[in-house]
């Protein structure tokens, strides 16, 4: 009956889905400590533990039962145990949440390793259609809605806050459900066992970190090729879903047939491999084409992975699974280093790209091993029909969810003054290390600014959930937005407008330490139109402060009015502030007699690292917004236009 086996695939996707979120939660929390421990210049007894567990988790899949008969009943309870871990997951205290993400993590490979030996092409729909629905829920705003707390529901002109544990609840009590009656179907279901070499489950481990850093991230793959990512969104849930098609699988099957059985397997490596580099070094529909051509072939290489029924590889699955994951959490770490470098090993900048070609070459390579019988012409494990009836609505979805927000269309409403912002981020970490990226957008909103430049932001990275903070930020607030990377196209400054901005252009500013840049915005106000420079300064030696001033000043040209936003790190006593006030730019504080004016830390600001200078505007008002959500304040000024 192969609609019973139809609840196996939910529940082995609803498995999936919640062992991806528990990756990125944990990792997330893992990287952030590392993070620390860099800054203290030691160990962490913190991230050591962590790591432990988290080797420790991981190792689980060695133990996992390999007799048939205990395989459906294993399923069952392992299911079961993730529904409730997931349901501890949405708790909002942060060491439980990932202490509890970790055994998600264990419980999920043990999953994975028990419904490889029991039905590989269930294992393999399963892990694509996980993927699909963690892409789902971040499509609007790149902010897996399952990863909060809280999220916020429109209604009528305000919004209702929900916690994500009640919602929590109820999709895992229909986890439970759906794995008793798969259950009870199981002697309905085939068995289908498949092997997995070590090199299936580096290819394996692999395939997760190409998906968790950029090709299951369509706001990563739209800041690497310069797009909208709502123009990306259906064509890679499309390149991502498509491969659940057996006819599809046949007509790959069929284009590589002219060459030899030995070449295809190079062949499709190579194209692979120049898909990424192609994606990630050019920009615009040629890059874009690039990136989803590469997820539909990362994709199709799953079903090269698992192998032929060996007796003596089936008892290994456990063990190359278990080495897959620990590859893949090695990789996580060196992408994550590069983000790092300037307080590791400087030779790390831009070496991201080497982490994917890596990753890439590990999975491409699985094509190579030549095989009796061709993978890509297996049928599916549900009956014909299903797979369309999945992949249409996602498509539809992910079209309709992450179309551009509306905005709120006043901006040619006259007024006489101008509320411009600066904020430090922080990458959504307060000075606790907490996540709040929620709380800073509440925060922002708080500060009623017409123009915000933020620093430190993240639109991607593992450390900040993958979330793309600028859209999500613009987004809630309904503004225009323009960013400049500075790390892995993912970190770097942006700039919020309220008001429409024509041009926008950056620069990166001459250090030897952390990459930094400064962001240009022509931005059309009611009143005239504003040159607006935003940027985030290094602490050092006085002739580089000098060497970047100079890249600030000639960002900013003669244009008027002018303002420069951003991070000086440093107090008024610097030169650079020195020099600015030289060339003619305000400090409302200065102006308005406001003293001391410090913003950083958060908690109990000591000195002033956050300026808004103007040239060619009147200062009117300063002031602060009293927020934690970053280790930095946010500093609002409002100035009048030249008369």
């Amino acid at each position: 009956m192969k609609s019973v086996r139809v609840f196996r695939l939910i529940e082995s996707s609803l498995v999936v889905l919640f062992f991806i979120q528990a990756a990125r939660i944990a990792f997330a929390v893992l990287i952030s400590l590392l993070s620390f421990s860099i800054d203290s210049k030691r160990l962490e007894m913190p991230l050591l533990y962590a790591n432990i567990a988290l080797v420790a988790a991981l190792a689980l899949g060695w133990f996992t039962p390999r007799v048939r008969r205990a395989l459906p009943s294993t399923l069952s309870i392992i299911s079961i145990l993730v529904a409730l871990g997931r349901v501890v997951v949405s708790l909002p205290q942060p060491l439980i949440r990932y202490y509890a993400a970790i055994a998600l993590l264990g419980l999920g490979s043990v999953y994975l390793i028990t419904l490889l030996r029991a039905n590989y092409r269930t294992w393999l729909s399963a892990i694509v259609v996980g993927f699909a629905l963690d892409m789902l829920l971040r499509i609007h705003d790149t902010y897996d809605i399952s990863a909060r707390i809280w999220f916020d529901v429109p209604v009528a002109n305000s919004e209702l806050r929900i916690p994500w544990f009640v919602v929590q609840v109820i999709l895992s009590i229909l986890v439970i459900l759906i794995s008793r009656l798969a259950r009870g179907g199981a002697r309905h279901e085939l068995y289908e066992p498949a092997s997995l070499s070590t090199w299936g489950g580096l290819a394996f481990g692999s395939f997760f970190t190409l998906e968790m850093l950029v090709l299951g991230m369509p706001n990563v793959v739209a800041r690497w090729v310069g797009i909208p990512f709502q123009g990306l969104v259906p064509w890679l849930m499309l390149a991502m879903v498509a491969a659940l098609l057996p006819p599809v699988r046949a007509s790959i099957s069929r284009l590589l047939a002219p060459f030899d059985d030995w070449l295809r397997g190079w062949v499709w490596l190579f194209a692979f491999l120049l898909m990424i580099v192609v994606g990630n070094r050019f920009s615009g529909l040629v890059a874009a084409a690039a990136l989803i051509i590469a997820q539909f072939m990362a994709v199709l290489s799953l079903w090269w992975i698992p192998g032929p029924a060996d007796p003596v590889e089936v008892e290994n699955v456990g063990q190359s699974i278990s080495f897959g994951l620990l590859v893949y959490v090695v990789l996580i770490y060196a992408y994550s280093l590069t983000f790092e470098y300037a307080r590791v090993l400087p030779a790390l900048r831009d070496q991201g790209i080497v982490v994917m070609i890596a990753a890439a070459a590990l999975l491409g390579a699985i094509r190579i091993w030549q095989r009796e019988d061709d993978p890509w012409l297996a049928s599916t494990p549900v009956p014909k029909g299903i797979p369309m009836l999945f992949i249409s609505p996602m498509v539809i979805f992910s079209l309709i969810l992450s179309s551009a927000p509306v905005l709120s269309g006043d901006e040619d409403v006259p007024q006489n003054t101008v509320r411009i912002a600066t904020y430090n981020i922080n990458g959504g970490y307060d000075v606790n290390g907490v996540f709040q990226l929620g709380l800073i957008a509440r925060t922002i909103e708080a500060g009623l600014a017409d123009i915000v430049v933020l620093q430190e932001v993240d639109t991607g990275s593992p450390a900040g959930f993958g979330a793309d903070q600028v859209e999500f930020i613009a987004r809630r607030l309904e503004m225009n937005h323009v960013f400049w990377p500075t790390a892995e196209q993912v970190k770097g400054i942006a700039i919020l407008s309220r008001w429409p901005i024509t041009e926008s252009s950056g620069e990166y500013l001459i250090g030897s330490g952390e990459r930094l840049g400064v962001i240009r915005a022509l931005i059309q106000t009611p009143g005239l139109p504003l040159t607006v420079v935003g940027g985030r300064l290094a602490p050092g030696e006085e002739s580089q402060r000098l060497e970047q001033l100079g890249v600030l000043l000639s960002v900013s040209g003669d244009a008027s009015p002018v303002v420069i936003v951003g991070d000086l790190a440093a107090s008024p006593d610097d030169v650079v502030y020195q020099q600015l006030v030289l060339q003619g730019f305000s400090d409302p504080d200065q102006v308005l007699g406001i003293e001391r004016g410090f913003t950083f830390p958060s908690d109990n600001p000591a000195s002033r690292h956050d300026y808004v200078l103007v040239k060619g505007l009147i200062p009117i008002d300063a002031r602060q917004v009293d927020s934690v959500a970053s280790d930095h304040r946010l500093v609002v000024i409002e100035a009048g236009w030249p008369q």
